[in-house]
């Protein structure tokens, strides 16, 4: 990005070239703020804590890949008659998830001639101070982004780029392709080839809608869950986490079904069994809409979140694998007399295992897988 001396209306802020202005308003710094700590009825605006974060650093020196790995319990149990031979127990590897570097960083400079710093009034220094402003883009995309994990929880991992990536099957066919899986499906695939395992929350074969039945309803599914050799792996047993975008009275329902001494909805006082089930509640408008697929926008979808259950490796599933670390960097180009301000990352995120994790769309229609 280049900015030259004369700009048309941005040269207002050139001293002398008009009189000087009562108010200024820093609207990248407004809106940013807006933007990271949007918080309705006292929602948690963040969804990055449920991530874990990988770092860039080695042992053997900076990332280039991160590989994810599992190992299954015995598949079976034995028995042997006395003085008999003991059966041999067998254990298999789960799916293996690879992460490479995409080379592809995401960066922004300005260019700002010499000759323009000096021709803008003093006044307007802190407005314009280009380095905090490519600064404010890139966290903005860093609050983001780990929502578009759950954007695109429903579509196909095809349409997810390079800066996000899915639970893979590398090493069990050989041939290093992703597995295909949603982050919620009704088909999640077991190591052992034995039944797949759905953690989307259905009526009738049908993405439910959020209520409280429904709430209630997919934490008895995540009691259902499995480990790869068929092992009970049960899910939100305790508190959980609910994610949910800022729309159709989510969030309403939400904060109602876990304060609310009575059921919602009901005029027979029934007593509320989900009170004070949820850890927290987390909410954005970043859950609106996909930022880099368009007519990704399910406004009805709901995600809850078991965060007691963490893997030191993993933590809920959900990880952000740092390639190269936020950079920014000032200095002088002598060829163009001109100050540039530079700022570079390469993060990505997605899912190595989705047990973690139950969602539905709340479309009340079919899902494809």
């Amino acid at each position: 990005m280049s900015e030259t001396l004369f700009q048309g209306s941005k040269d207002v802020f050139l001293a002398k070239v008009r009189a000087d202005f009562d108010a200024l308003e820093n609207q990248a710094l407004t809106s940013f703020k807006a933007f990271s700590e949007y918080s309705l009825m006292g929602t948690d605006p963040m969804a990055y804590s449920l991530f874990l974060n990988i770092s860039e650093t080695t042992d053997d020196g900076d990332r280039a890949v991160w590989r994810h790995i599992a190992t299954s319990g015995v598949e079976n149990e034995g028995s042997r008659s006395a003085g008999g031979v003991y059966p041999r127990a067998t254990f298999i590897r789960g799916y293996e998830t690879e992460v490479y570097d995409p080379d592809a960083q995401v960066a922004n400079e300005f260019h700002v001639p010499e000759e323009r710093l000096g021709k803008e009034g003093n006044q307007y220094a802190t407005i314009l101070n280009r380095a905090q402003k490519i600064l404010i883009k890139m966290n903005r995309t860093n609050i983001q982004d780990p929502f578009e994990v759950f954007n695109m929880a429903f579509t196909a991992p095809s349409s997810q780029g390079e800066r996000f990536f899915v639970r893979g099957n590398a090493g069990l066919d050989g041939n290093n392709t992703a597995l295909g899986e949603r982050l919620v499906s009704t088909q999640h695939a077991l190591a052992n080839g034995g039944n797949t395992v759905s953690n989307a929350v259905q009526s009738s074969g049908n993405a439910r809608a959020f209520s409280d039945d429904a709430y209630f309803a997919a934490r008895e599914q995540a009691a259902t869950f499995t480990d790869d050799v068929g092992e009970d792996m049960p899910m939100c047993g305790g508190a959980v986490t609910i994610l949910i975008p800022p729309a159709n009275g989510l969030v309403r329902l939400a904060e109602e079904i876990n304060q609310s001494s009575e059921k919602v909805g009901t005029a027979n006082n029934d007593i509320n069994v989900n009170k004070g089930l949820f850890g927290r509640v987390i909410s954005s408008p970043a859950l609106l809409a996909s930022k880099y697929v368009s007519g990704v926008t399910d406004t009805s979808k709901w995600f809850l979140i078991d965060e007691t259950m963490r893997d030191p490796e993993i933590g809920t599933g959900l990880v952000c694998v740092s390639f190269v670390p936020l950079t920014t960097d000032t200095y002088r180009d002598d060829k163009t007399d001109s100050i540039v301000y530079k700022i570079k990352q390469t993060k990505v995120y997605g899912f190595a295992n989705w047990r973690n994790i139950l969602g539905s769309n709340g479309s009340n229609t079919a899902y494809s897988s």
